[in-house]
């Protein structure tokens, strides 16, 4: 029982290590980060933090790991014949927009990216939960395909077409050219040309 115990408090301090090491890298960017200040912002020793961590860099990627975990967790999208394709699709650019701004959050993409090609391995996991994201999709579309909701191209180039008309608008402007967060009926107006814009080539 003790043992079991232990192990709970061990992994709240693991967890906790990793929320505070969130916000230190967001606030102050990888290279400035300090370990002392992730652990006083955790309340645990810097002992207990390399008990779990070896180093920085491990523990940056662990920090990102959870994250995207979080955001795939999100992300569900099954398909229902008895849904309008356009209601289901609204629905899950809603959340997805939800898991860009609020799961992962703009400044923690922009101190990711800019740390890609100092860490590829955090691009390749960056890269494999998009593409993970990406499948889920297709899927989707391979299904709506099949029944006959959509006309019959490639699903795949489907996905990425429809992604790539919502990151031009949600993602890419406000991490590149530092525009505002788009607010709720924004995001609305902007979802349903999407959808207009897309539906109209792809609707049966």
């Amino acid at each position: 029982m003790v043992g079991v115990s232990a192990m709970k408090l061990s992994e709240k301090k693991r967890l906790a290590l990793i929320e505070a090491a969130q916000q230190e890298f967001i606030e102050f960017g990888f290279s400035s980060a300090n370990m002392d200040r992730i652990c006083e912002r955790a309340g645990t020793s810097k002992r207990t933090l390399y008990r779990h961590f070896e180093s920085k860099d491990l523990l940056f990627l662990e920090s990102i790991k959870v994250v995207l975990q979080l955001q795939n967790a999100r992300l569900k999208l099954e398909y229902s014949p008895n849904i309008e394709v356009a209601t289901q699709l609204r629905d899950y650019l809603h959340v997805k927009l939800n898991s860009i701004y609020e799961d992962f959050g703009l400044p923690l993409a922009r101190m990711v990216i800019s740390e890609f090609i100092r860490i590829p391995e955090l691009a390749e996991m960056y890269m494999h939960q998009l593409h993970s994201q990406d499948e889920l999709l297709k899927a989707w579309f391979e299904r709506a395909i099949a029944d006959g909701k959509l006309k019959p191209f490639d699903p795949l180039l489907m996905s990425n077409m429809l992604m790539h008309l919502l990151k031009g608008q949600f993602l890419w402007p406000q991490l590149v050219a530092n525009q505002n967060v788009p607010n709720f009926q924004q995001r609305e107006k902007m979802i349903e040309e999407i959808l207009t814009l897309f539906l109209d080539g792809y609707k049966t």
